[in-house]
């Protein structure tokens, strides 16, 4: 073979096999998976992501799988929102998948959508007309809220739970009827099962209360904690509650960074002008004249204080 055939072939091999490069980097592979982040506590039919523009070629995107059932919703155009708000909450699912299917030309393929979300302050989210004051509150400061934010602050914060009096004990239906034995200046705390857990943080507090003489102003409650037993070892929990009246019994503590090293008990200390209502429930309390650590009176006639305190073992605030 003479020079210039060998020349020609080789040529030739040359702009075939360069045609047939250019070809391949032409050849475009959709993405199998990516990633999104967004803030905790998003809002039902909020758009996590749009699969048509990641997938241009892709149609009839339906969910295939997810990690957490119910998380997503996918329209057949490749739209992935938000279905059920409350998974989407950084303390208890950091990191939620969906598995999806489209069809393509040559068949079906599926595209994994990974949402890591980011922390915030669940209490700040959940409140509604009490926002501003919980901004503006410093750090260990006791806020006043309404009845429906307390209700929706325990019915959404991770491991919850109810001090003082369970959820059942202080919405039992009997006629609200103080004791007599409390009408005084006392420290009180119920004797029930209603513990504070160890390493809880308690956040939020109410009480239901009547006077015992005319007063508008109720500028002196102070919240009791004891990690020693129910009827002794108490210590003042942060300041007092702010001033309030008889409607405004809805409280929340701002920045709390300290849980129990073990399991404690909430105590009250109420002064002379106010009663704490009181019910039947085969429980007792124990009660100490003052603001005082050790409660050296014991009330055993099936009564509890209506009382309670909201307490979780994870942290959820800024």
């Amino acid at each position: 073979m003479n020079t210039f055939s060998k020349l020609g072939i080789c040529s030739c091999l040359f702009f075939f096999l360069n045609a047939c490069g250019s070809d391949v980097e032409k050849i475009e592979t959709a993405a199998s998976s990516a990633e999104v982040s967004f803030a905790e506590n998003p809002s039902a039919g909020f758009e996590i992501d749009r699969l048509s523009t990641r997938i241009p070629n892709g149609s009839n995107f339906r969910l295939a799988l997810e990690s957490h059932a119910k998380a997503f919703e996918v329209s057949s155009s490749g739209q992935v929102t938000v279905r059920e708000p409350l998974l989407f909450d950084f303390e208890r699912n950091p990191l939620i998948t969906a598995f999806i299917d489209y069809d393509t030309s040559e068949g079906t393929e599926q595209f994994e959508l990974r949402v890591f979300l980011e922390n915030g302050d669940d209490l700040l989210h959940f409140l509604s007309d009490s926002k501003g004051a919980y901004q503006l509150a410093n750090p260990g400061q006791w806020i006043k809220i309404t009845e429906a934010e307390y209700e929706h602050l325990a019915e959404n914060l991770s491991e919850l739970y109810y001090c003082g009096s369970t959820k059942e004990q202080y919405e039992l239906s009997f006629v609200d009827n103080p004791d007599g034995w409390q009408s005084g200046s006392y420290t009180v705390a119920n004797n029930n099962g209603a513990d504070i857990p160890a390493g809880g943080y308690v956040f939020a507090f109410r009480y239901d209360i009547i006077p015992n003489v005319s007063k508008i102003d109720i500028d002196d409650t102070q919240l009791k904690i004891s990690t020693e037993a129910v009827d002794r070892g108490y210590q003042d929990f942060t300041g007092p509650l702010p001033i309030h009246s008889l409607n405004d019994s809805f409280f929340l503590l701002k920045g709390n960074d300290t849980p129990l090293s073990t399991v404690g008990y909430l105590g009250l200390y109420k002064d002379t002008n106010v009663l704490v209502n009181s019910q039947f429930i085969t429980e007792e309390y124990y009660l100490g004249m003052g603001n005082v650590a050790d409660l050296d009176q014991v009330i055993i006639n099936q009564k509890a204080l209506k009382y309670q305190g909201l307490a979780t073992t994870i942290k959820q605030w800024d």
